[in-house]
């Protein structure tokens, strides 16, 4: 949205992110996944953390969602990888550099592990499934993948993730999108928006809880995501 335009409303509206942005982005991130069974698992979690945890601690083309009557404040938030660029678990000098130490610090080596063996890997052949049985001849790493989409809590349940999709959407009409689904209900949401043929990622099985919690036995049942993807519509 041109900024005049964006000065003259109250409804929040997208517009693309700056580096002044990172810090309300993370802490908007932070609350938004604050309860995500598989951020859970990955932090190797024994009880949900507090909402008041330090957002540093989660530092992890951006765009923001912004509530011109709640002074600029960023309320939703989305980060787009372009095709074939991903994150590279092994291109370690750039993950330190964009701060993964401090998460390194509160996860753990164990942390480390289940996201890059035992959650990354698995997830790479699941898209690749995802991809097979649409039909289409093209890689997944061919698509842009949205590696993080949210909401504020405090603003869920607006159309602001729609918001934040449909203007990538536009940006990129004849793209193909992929991501994966950390619960049942974002699932669903992203359903309404056009993605497709969900493949269930399985995720801590025999490790944690359904909320992704450390669990053992029978409670261990472990938490699902899912590979999607959303292909141009002549397809």
């Amino acid at each position: 949205m041109p900024l005049d335009q964006s000065m003259n409303t109250t409804t929040p509206y997208v517009r693309p992110a700056t580096l002044d942005d990172l810090d309300e982005f993370v802490k908007a991130a932070n609350r938004a996944f604050l309860h995500d069974p598989v951020f859970n698992y990955f932090a190797n979690l024994k009880q949900f953390v507090d909402p008041e945890v330090d957002a540093e601690e989660y530092r992890g083309h951006v765009t923001v969602v912004v509530d011109p009557a709640n002074n600029g404040r960023i309320v939703g938030g989305a980060l787009w990888m372009p095709p074939r660029k991903r994150m590279a678990a092994w291109k370690l000098h750039l993950l330190f550099k964009s701060g993964f130490g401090k998460v390194l610090k509160q996860w753990g080596l164990g942390g480390l592990s289940k996201m890059v063996i035992g959650y990354q890997s698995v997830s790479e052949k699941k898209m690749k499934k995802c991809f097979e049985e649409k039909g289409v001849q093209e890689s997944p790493k061919e698509a842009w993948y949205v590696q993080l989409i949210f909401t504020d809590p405090d603003y869920q349940g607006r159309g602001l993730m729609s918001k934040l999709m449909r203007d990538a959407f536009a940006k990129a009409p004849e793209a193909t999108f992929c991501l994966e689904a950390s619960t049942a209900k974002s699932r669903d949401l992203y359903a309404h928006l056009g993605f497709e043929n969900p493949i269930p990622i399985p995720v801590g099985v025999g490790l944690c809880n359904s909320s992704g919690l450390r669990a053992t036995g029978k409670d261990a049942a472990g938490v699902e995501a899912y590979a999607m993807g959303r292909w141009p519509s002549k397809r």
